[in-house]
């Protein structure tokens, strides 16, 4: 159950969790300094990224008991359902990036402050099991025939989260969106799920649980690579030292694989900026984008920071890990900022759960059943906020 909210803080959600995301640790820190300065309470929630999206699009009229969001940038495409509030204040356009701004723009109008970016896959490896980066899946094939006998898996990932299936579906020449809907029923994304068939078969690839066991084993030498997100840089930076190696996912028959990025950044939803919170919530959003706080992001637990200062002070040193992660991150495809995605991520999800089971054809018949399924909950959603707006006068930017 929720707590109630008292008159002297604010609430702000947020989905920084698991071990291996040691990113709550800054948050908390930063809301500490925050009170310290301005006398104003940040109480956070944290909750799985599926919770939070379902909070934000099911939000009441009146007070909801939420004030600000920490999200992914595709979540800004919630910015009807969730009535979030535009940024309007110029400070934002001459501390982050034009390019990291309009990961949370839409139709012209930001709806969101970026804080950090990347949130990209990566390569993980370990020094002690590869004298390098494995350049292809051939060369995790021969590691998997090698090590067989000493039960060290060559690679493993999470097969059961949807965003780990993009850089193989961008391998196979595909995107999971085709002029603006979601387009899996394609042979793209069949060769992907057959690809990933195929590694998990021979033993190249094991799946195990992305927040805990695939961290650990890969900590304790039982595998010998896996892919992962750079918000799991930290973790492992402090559990494996110098046996930890950064390098891009393996090229799949030759094609080298495009991970998503996207930013994390503030969103104000309700139109919180308009209430009696809005200056202090104005306050801590200029908080966060400081050089102070951009710094404990980048330095505390080595994120991605979204200030240009601060990334440009990234840049000019730290270990050849941490310059890694940034060109991997330079190298990867902006996440679509839609409200469809959420369909493509439900059915991306359905597929990878069929796939042992049922094979790729099928995997793939059931990503775009699921896929279609929730585009037209999504389209009746959006066509009922249009239907509201239209019957009481309102509008939006």
């Amino acid at each position: 159950m929720r707590a109630m909210r008292s008159d002297d803080e604010l609430v702000l959600w947020h989905e920084f969790d698991g071990p291996g995301d040691t990113s709550v640790e800054v948050l908390e820190e930063i809301n500490r300094r925050f009170e310290g300065i301005y006398g104003i309470r940040v109480r956070s929630e944290v909750m799985g990224i599926a919770e939070l999206g379902r909070r934000l699009t099911r939000l009441p009229e009146q007070d909801a008991g939420v004030d600000m969001a920490l999200v992914p940038s595709d979540m800004t495409s919630y910015w009807e359902a969730s009535r979030f509030s535009p940024m309007r204040e110029p400070w934002c356009e001459e501390l982050v990036p034009a390019a990291v701004l309009d990961s949370m723009r839409i139709g012209g109008a930001l709806y969101g402050i970026p804080v950090l970016t990347g949130n990209h896959l990566v390569l993980y490896y370990d020094k002690q099991r590869y004298g390098a980066s494995p350049p292809s899946w051939e060369t995790l094939g021969r590691f998997a025939e090698e090590q067989r006998e000493e039960g060290v898996a060559a690679i493993g990932m999470d097969l059961t989260q949807a965003y780990n299936f993009i850089p193989f579906l961008t391998a196979c020449g595909g995107w999971p969106l085709r002029e603006g809907r979601i387009a899996l029923d394609t042979d793209e994304a069949e060769q992907a799920l057959r690809f990933l068939y195929l590694q998990v078969g021979s033993g190249t690839m094991v799946s195990r649980d992305g927040a805990t066991a695939l961290l650990e084993q890969f900590i304790d030498g039982q595998l010998g690579a896996i892919v992962s997100g750079e918000w799991v840089y930290n973790h492992l930076s402090r559990s494996m030292g110098q046996r930890l190696g950064v390098g891009p996912i393996p090229e799949i028959y030759g094609t080298r694989p495009v991970s998503m990025c996207s930013s994390i950044g503030l969103v104000f939803p309700g139109q919180a900026l308009a209430s009696s919170r809005g200056a202090a919530l104005a306050a801590y959003a200029r908080f966060m984008l400081s050089a102070e706080c951009q710094q404990l992001w980048a330095e505390r637990v080595q994120r991605i920071p979204a200030a240009a200062a601060a990334l440009r002070q990234l840049m000019s040193g730290g270990s050849d890990n941490r310059r890694q992660l940034i060109d991997l991150l330079a190298a990867s495809r902006p996440m679509p900022c839609s409200p469809y995605m959420i369909a493509g991520w439900v059915g991306i999800e359905a597929g990878l759960r069929q796939l042992s089971d049922s094979g790729p054809t099928a995997a793939r018949r059931v990503m775009q059943e699921q896929a279609q399924q929730v585009t037209a909950e999504v389209d009746h959603y959006l066509d009922t906020l249009k239907g509201e707006r239209i019957s009481d006068g309102s509008h939006h930017l």
